[in-house]
């Protein structure tokens, strides 16, 4: 009996010595880690839908003081921005022709947007100047902002062509 019992133990040995050896996963001999990283840098853009805001020659209206010619045009900023932004203008001058001046008192805009991440805009108007805020919003693509140029032509401005330059930028705030 002692010999059936060696055939016996030498399978069951062999099984569990395979079970074993199956159920302990490979391992590599040298494991090496790797670091992935994705540096993104800061990143502003700023289009404008027009390069022209231009009132046109309408006339004035009849009836005198109060009834002044109110004129307006609109452009539409498009900014694309991937940390919170401000979207400012700067005048370089009133506008002129040279001899004569509208002062921005009487040149002024506001701006609005339905976009949700546009976070503040000029409802009121505002005078251009050094760094006036146009609109403030957080990270994202495309984002639309209109801003309505109004201008009040009065009968005592000599007849002219009266320009100026105004200069459209998108900070990181």
């Amino acid at each position: 009996m002692g010999g059936r019992k060696r055939i016996l133990v030498m399978p069951v040995a062999a099984a569990l010595l395979l079970v074993f050896l199956l159920g302990v996963p490979a391992q590599a001999a040298n494991p090496e880690s790797v670091n992935v990283s994705a540096a993104v840098a800061e990143a502003l853009r700023l289009t404008v839908s027009k390069n022209t805001v231009d009132f046109g020659g309408s006339l004035l209206p009849d009836g005198g003081s109060g009834l002044d010619g109110v004129y307006t045009d609109t452009l539409v900023a498009r900014v694309s921005a991937n940390v919170p932004w401000r979207l400012e203008v700067d005048k370089e001058q009133d506008l002129t022709d040279g001899a004569y001046t509208i002062p921005s008192s009487r040149l002024t805009f506001t701006s609005n947007s339905g976009d949700y991440r546009v976070t503040a805009t000029r409802g009121t108007a505002t005078e251009f100047g050094t760094d006036v805020m146009v609109a403030e919003g957080i990270r994202g693509r495309n984002i639309a902002v209109s801003v309505d140029y109004r201008i009040d032509i009065e009968w005592e401005d000599p007849p002219s062509t009266y320009t100026a330059n105004h200069i459209y930028t998108v900070v990181a705030r």
